[in-house]
């Protein structure tokens, strides 16, 4: 894990040092600002702090254990990859795309048991916690003002977030053997979104961009919310590539008693990013 990182930092800082001394685009017309043109593509790290609370219940009425996988596998502080697109297929009209991946698999010994679906893991075990986290967003939007240095939109999408949690154990007694106790909770967990977004010239060639987005959803045995805000300086130096910084604050919280899954997942993270940035 830690030489991918070190991989996708090295590939991201020569995306950096490429952006900020390319030279303008080789075409005699020159390609439109972020306002004017036909969209932009950004990609790049975010390093966060997160929150993740899981919680897998039983069959049984009872409720299972909530898992602090921050605390118990040491997700708590990491590096990310994260691409974002907005697309203007109409002059107020536009699609938008967000993908990252939070995908890990770390271990640990617990210091109290847990009760994961119908699996009881006892104290002391060694635990093998494999989380597999992905997001997707894709989102219309439609420019209610628009004006040479600054537009808003309005937006309707569908925020995707596919988790699959697995906590694996070995036990050995005496007579029986070595047997594994745990098992997978997969979590699929589409939920609309509704938001604002501005994307503002302040000026020679910064761009500020800024969103925010939130939904609540209880239908049957599902209830979820999310809630996302994101703010970021885009420096345009070529007609084309730029870089950016960023902040970003997201959080979700899902309830489901629906097919393979019966539990609570409380997830959100927070921290800065650093992207190259491509307008077409």
């Amino acid at each position: 894990m830690a030489k991918s990182m070190r991989g996708h930092w090295t590939t991201l800082m020569a995306l950096l040092a490429f952006g900020a001394h390319a030279g303008p685009a080789s075409s005699a017309e020159p390609a439109p600002d972020l306002l004017s043109g036909r969209g932009f593509f950004s990609a790049g790290m975010f390093s966060n702090q997160t929150d993740l609370q899981i919680r897998f219940d039983p069959s049984s009425l009872k409720v299972g254990t909530e898992v602090d996988w921050d605390q118990r596998f040491g997700l708590a502080d990491s590096h990310r990859f994260r691409v974002d697109g907005l697309w203007r297929f109409k002059p107020r009209h536009h699609l938008r795309f967000l993908y990252t991946d939070y995908s890990q698999t770390d271990g640990a010994r617990i210091d109290k048991e847990i009760q994961w679906g119908d699996e009881l893991i006892p104290v002391n075990s060694d635990v093998t916690g494999r989380l597999g986290f992905e997001i997707v967003e894709l989102a219309y939007e439609y420019t209610v003002l628009k004006r040479p240095t600054y537009e808003v939109a309005a937006s309707l999408g569908v925020h995707y977030t596919a988790l699959s949690a697995e906590l694996i154990a070995t036990l050995n007694s005496a007579g029986i053997g070595a047997r594994t106790v745990g098992g997978e909770a997969p979590v699929d967990a589409p939920l609309p979104v509704v938001g604002l977004r501005g994307l503002w010239h302040l000026g020679k060639n910064v761009y500020l961009d800024a969103q925010v987005q939130y939904f609540s959803l209880t239908v049957n045995d599902i209830a979820g919310s999310l809630s996302n805000q994101r703010a970021a300086l885009i420096w345009q130096p070529a007609s084309r590539w730029g870089v950016g910084i960023g902040y970003d604050a997201f959080e979700v919280d899902v309830k489901l008693k629906d097919g393979d899954f019966r539990g609570t997942v409380d997830w959100a993270y927070r921290g800065p990013q650093i992207f190259v940035n491509y307008a077409f």
